[in-house]
């Protein structure tokens, strides 16, 4: 909290102490928004579902081997030797640890992916932000708000400051050239 606060206090005066010796034009987006509405999101959406169902799937198939190999050996437990079930267990547990490590590996597949997949959208935007900033003579572009949607603008005196409408338009009339 103190950060947020520290980082909006340098950010008035910085644009205080900008304005007392000139004009400083600042526009703020929500990108958030935008990549929500931009026309490529559904494909993508449908793309990483199936990737992570896929993966779900291999992890559910290593946890019914796993859990078929423990449901085998608690029922042949009684007919094996100590020697024979001490190294069953063990044999289970490095199963567990693979499971595991196997269950951490997917979910770093599914964040590359993510990352990979989203990586045009938000190309696509910084390209249509940098234009759409260079046309209304903006110094700076703020988000709105926070990648988990705490506010960053919490007042604006008018909303010709919002570019996110014309970011969105610039994105569909390129999206329509392509």
């Amino acid at each position: 909290m103190f950060r947020k606060l520290a980082s909006l206090f340098l950010l008035f005066l910085f644009v205080v102490t900008t304005s007392a010796f000139g004009q400083l034009n600042i526009g703020y987006l929500n990108t958030q928004e935008v990549i929500s509405q931009m026309p490529e999101r559904s494909q993508i959406e449908q793309e990483l579902n199936s990737f992570i169902q896929e993966k779900r799937q291999e992890l559910q198939q290593k946890t019914t081997e796993f859990q078929d190999a423990v449901a085998e050996f608690q029922q042949n437990q009684d007919s094996m030797s100590d020697t024979e079930i001490q190294n069953r267990e063990q044999q289970l547990a490095q199963m567990e640890s693979e499971m595991t490590q196997f269950r951490q590996g997917i979910q770093q597949q599914i964040q590359q992916r993510r990352a990979s997949l989203l990586e045009p959208l938000y190309n696509k935007m910084d390209e249509a932000i940098s234009t759409v900033a260079e046309n209304n003579d903006l110094d700076f572009v703020i988000n709105e708000a926070t990648s988990n949607g705490e506010n960053v603008v919490y007042y604006a005196a008018s909303d010709k400051m919002d570019i996110t409408k014309q970011v969105l338009q610039y994105i569909n009339d390129t999206s329509d050239q392509n």
